[in-house]
């Protein structure tokens, strides 16, 4: 079961590592990365950050999906981070949107080299491409449950209350 599934630029940091993990009861957390799945050294990193609080497994996004389909990791409880909201859309269609409590697009847009000019700003932790606005609007639309979040303590904003146009 995916506790939750968080939209995060930085995939795992300390906010991630130290605080969400004990916050959602999950003992496992998945990067859904189709960049990070091929590059050892950002494995390691990834898993380093997380420093025992978890188990922390990296896989390219389609490979995540057929890990959250066996029956065997079903019945674990899950903290799964993205780096991009179409990644998450992905994840949810390919699960048929079963599995996931909730989705958190918390940081994104903020580091992936796109021209800012090009983006807009939900708020100072959301900048949305035209692609990210879309794929957040077919979450919404789907009926999945979206939020945003950045950290335990802060309250949840729904996230189509953000999504003004």
């Amino acid at each position: 079961m995916i506790k939750e599934l968080r939209v995060d630029d930085r995939l795992i940091h300390g906010q991630v590592a130290l605080t969400w993990p004990g916050h959602l009861g999950t003992s496992h957390i998945v990067v859904a990365n189709d960049a990070a799945s091929k590059n050892e050294m950002q494995q390691s990193a990834l898993k380093m950050s997380v420093q025992g609080t978890a188990k922390v497994l990296v896989r390219d996004v389609d490979g995540a999906i057929r890990l959250f389909q066996n029956p065997k990791a079903q019945s674990i409880p899950m903290f799964v981070v993205v780096n991009q909201v179409k990644d998450a859309e992905r994840i949810y269609s390919g699960l048929n949107g079963q599995q996931i409590e909730r989705i958190n697009i918390a940081n994104v847009g903020r580091f992936d080299g796109v021209d800012k000019n090009l983006k807009t700003e939900i708020n100072g932790s959301i900048l949305l491409t035209t692609a990210d606005k879309d794929a957040a609007k077919k979450l919404l639309n789907s009926g999945a449950n979206v939020v945003h979040q950045v950290i335990p303590t802060d309250k949840a904003e729904k996230f189509s209350n953000l999504l003004k146009e």
